[in-house]
């Protein structure tokens, strides 16, 4: 069950942070995108929510698996993914610790077991401050296109903290981030759509 467990969320967890990362997007408005502006719009972003639609692509499965629900970041590090179809399922990190839920089945654990995730949410959390050196930890990263349709790449530094990711692929128009492409090591691979966020009165 460990094995399962370790396994499951190590795939919502990749998942999970091409999303995230993709929210805190917020009003760029240079000609130009570089990672320095996008830096300053994550540490700028504090409570964001979107709808997103996945679909996974696995090897063994003849076509890919949809879903569909609502993202949500809460400054300082908490993350929650809602699927609401096609069952419904909770994942959330809040701090270290990680809980899944779905339907009778719920979970939790503590980052602090598992390196690899552990780095993995370091690294997230390092980017909602805009803390572009403890990005730099864990990725390389390679940010390309006009304002219009900017390309943004993360590749994992160490293979041994990422075993199952290979990288992250982010794709907007201006600042709107509109699909985030992930592929694992093993050939699987996802392509998740997004909607426009939508941001707390508070900020």
């Amino acid at each position: 069950l460990a094995r399962n467990f370790r396994s499951t969320m190590k795939n919502i967890l990749v998942l999970t942070s091409m999303v995230m990362y993709a929210l805190c997007f917020s009003s760029a408005s240079a000609a130009d995108v570089d990672m320095k502006s996008l830096m300053q719009q994550f540490a700028a972003s504090k409570n964001t929510k979107a709808e997103f639609t996945e679909r996974k692509y696995v090897r063994i499965l003849d076509s890919p698996v949809e879903s569909s629900g609502d993202l949500m970041f809460h400054a300082p590090d908490r993350l929650e993914k809602r699927t609401k179809l096609p069952r419904s399922e909770v994942m959330l990190i809040d701090g270290n610790k990680v809980s899944i839920e779905r339907g009778s089945f719920k979970r939790s654990m503590m980052l602090d077991e598992f390196a690899d995730m552990a780095s993995l949410v370091k690294s997230l959390t390092a980017t909602f401050r805009g803390d572009q050196e403890g990005i730099e930890k864990y990725f390389s990263w390679t940010l390309s296109g006009p304002v219009n349709k900017w390309q943004l790449v993360l590749k994992p530094k160490s293979s041994k903290l990422f075993i199952t990711l290979r990288e992250i692929r982010f794709a907007g128009d201006g600042n709107y981030v509109h699909t985030v492409e992930t592929t694992l090591t093993d050939g699987d691979w996802s392509l998740m759509t997004l909607g426009r966020p939508i941001r707390s009165a508070a900020e």
